[in-house]
């Protein structure tokens, strides 16, 4: 069995990978800190499982990130971020 976990830095930016986060990974793109669960409940954000050969590879799963999670409701950092920049731009 293979695993895929979705980890999404504080800026948003997302990262689909073979391993969970440990420690205080940081974004390859912009350096900001990455999560993979939520940190109210501890939810993971998103996990595929695949059995058998697998031929897709992180780059091409379809992925939308989510602005809250699905099991608690708390929204993620960069959600909070986009509403608060919204408000100030008005």
């Amino acid at each position: 069995m293979s695993n895929f976990y979705a980890r999404i830095c504080d800026n948003g930016h997302v990262n689909i990978t073979y391993r969970r986060v440990k420690g205080d990974e940081r974004c390859p793109q912009c350096g900001a800190p990455l999560i993979d669960s939520c940190p109210q409940c501890g939810n993971l954000i998103k996990q595929w499982h695949y059995y058998g050969m697998v031929y897709l590879t992180p780059k091409n799963l379809k992925f939308e990130r989510p602005d809250s999670c699905g099991a608690c409701g708390a929204k993620f950092s960069w959600a909070q971020e986009a509403e608060e920049g919204a408000v100030i731009d008005k």
